[in-house]
């Protein structure tokens, strides 16, 4: 028996790179079955690339500078308070 075809012959690496893209369009169809797109991780997501990154590396530093500051400040007035307690 003979099989007629009336497509163009396709050469052996034409072949494998149909079959490839053919492939690929499955795993790219079933991924998309597999994990369907749920909004709010998709918004957290996108929340948290439009970070300001460099912004919050600054807010960060200036914080924990005001934290320093009140530490230094709580301590040196409980040094007070000791040195004070110790004259009484």
């Amino acid at each position: 028996m003979t099989i007629i075809s009336t497509a163009n012959p396709v050469s052996l690496d034409e072949a494998l790179a149909i079959a490839d893209a053919r492939e690929q369009e499955i795993v790219n169809e079933a991924n998309y079955d597999l994990f369907p797109s749920f909004p709010p991780i998709d918004d957290a997501v996108s929340a948290v690339k439009s970070i300001d990154w460099t912004d919050v590396r600054r807010r960060a530093r200036k914080g924990l500078n005001n934290v320093g500051l009140v530490v230094a400040v709580i301590g040196e007035k409980l040094h007070d308070l000791g040195v004070f307690l110790a004259e009484v």
